[in-house]
């Protein structure tokens, strides 16, 4: 699937939010940032159309997906993308993010690259925005460092069922031909939605690591590549 490219994306006010931001014919108000890492940025962003055939766009293409905000906020990830490797770093995990439809795993929503101009105070050359539903429960990390600070603990159900959707996630992965594998499970990609009355929601999430899990090695030379790649 490939990446659009948009030249509307020239508002926004810092890299920290408070200004507008459009993914395609979407526009979005930062509201708060969310996290950070490398060069990448995870931002809380509501939908703000200014008119009627604009106001229509996301909710349109959504219409009838439980993905769509009741109250038009979602997260909003920005790359920073400075050479041609990790342009197609980027466009390889929307790919693979545009793959999969499963209630345990994070859909991609929308996304736009767009090209910019580097200046003295900046050096990339495109900026990525990837669109996504918003969890705002945190990760399975957050969630653990938050219970051990209090001394508590989930239980032995919630384990099992948290355990359970995660497999669930990764046997739709693994189910496509070729196979896909995450590579990266980890706390910190697992979202946690807390339900009453029912077992924490877990959508594992960032697939700009996941890449076809079947590798075919014909010599030392392959085998060190992919052992330096993992």
């Amino acid at each position: 699937m490939g990446c659009s490219f948009s030249g509307l994306n020239a508002l926004y006010d810092s890299v920290n939010g408070g200004g507008d931001v459009w993914i395609n014919e979407n526009r979005f108000r930062i509201v708060r940032q969310l996290g950070e890492g490398g060069f990448a940025y995870v931002y809380l962003v509501k939908e703000t159309p200014n008119d009627s055939a604009v106001a229509a766009g996301l909710s349109k293409k959504l219409k009838g997906s439980s993905h769509l905000s009741d109250d038009g906020t979602y997260a909003m990830k920005k790359v920073l993308i400075q050479n041609n490797e990790q342009l197609e770093l980027v466009r390889e995990e929307i790919r693979v993010s545009s793959l999969f439809n499963h209630p345990n795993l994070l859909p991609l929503l929308e996304h736009a690259i767009i090209s910019v101009k580097p200046t003295q105070e900046t050096s990339w050359n495109h900026e990525a925005y990837l669109l996504f539903p918003v969890h705002l429960d945190g990760t399975l990390l957050d969630n653990a460092k938050i219970m051990k600070a209090k001394k508590e603990f989930y239980s032995t159900s919630d384990v099992l069922q948290i355990f359970r959707q995660l497999c669930a996630g990764l046997k739709h992965m693994h189910s496509f031909d070729p196979p896909h594998a995450h590579n990266d499970v980890k706390p910190g990609n697992v979202l946690i939605t807390h339900r009453k009355g029912q077992p924490p929601l877990a959508i594992l999430m960032d697939f700009g690591s996941a890449r076809p899990a079947r590798k075919q090695i014909g010599s030392r030379s392959e085998a060190l590549q992919l052992q330096e790649w993992a």
